[in-house]
């Protein structure tokens, strides 16, 4: 566990957005993971570990082990998540 700080949430909420879709070592053994499994998992995993607002929850509940602290890094990864591809549209 570690201890509920701006800092912790704003990097937590970002982990989440990296896991998600920003990091891109990571993304053909996550995506290896997924198809492991029979379909019905396969595509509720796709769903999850594809999503940067439930990374970031589930990463802040496994960290944070607090409903309402993992509630926020969701949010805030949704918020992170948005912000960031508001500046790629407006760099393109």
């Amino acid at each position: 566990m570690i201890e509920f700080t701006l800092i912790s949430l704003i990097g937590v909420s970002y982990l989440g957005i990296m896991i998600a879709y920003d990091f891109t070592p990571i993304q053909s053994a996550k995506q290896k993971f997924i198809k492991v499994y029979p379909n019905f998992i396969s595509s509720h995993l796709d769903t999850l570990l594809n999503c940067p607002k439930c990374v970031s929850f589930w990463l802040g509940l496994a960290l944070y082990t607090d409903l309402i602290h993992a509630a926020v890094a969701g949010l805030t990864g949704h918020l992170l998540s948005h912000l960031l591809d508001r500046i790629k549209v407006w760099y393109e």
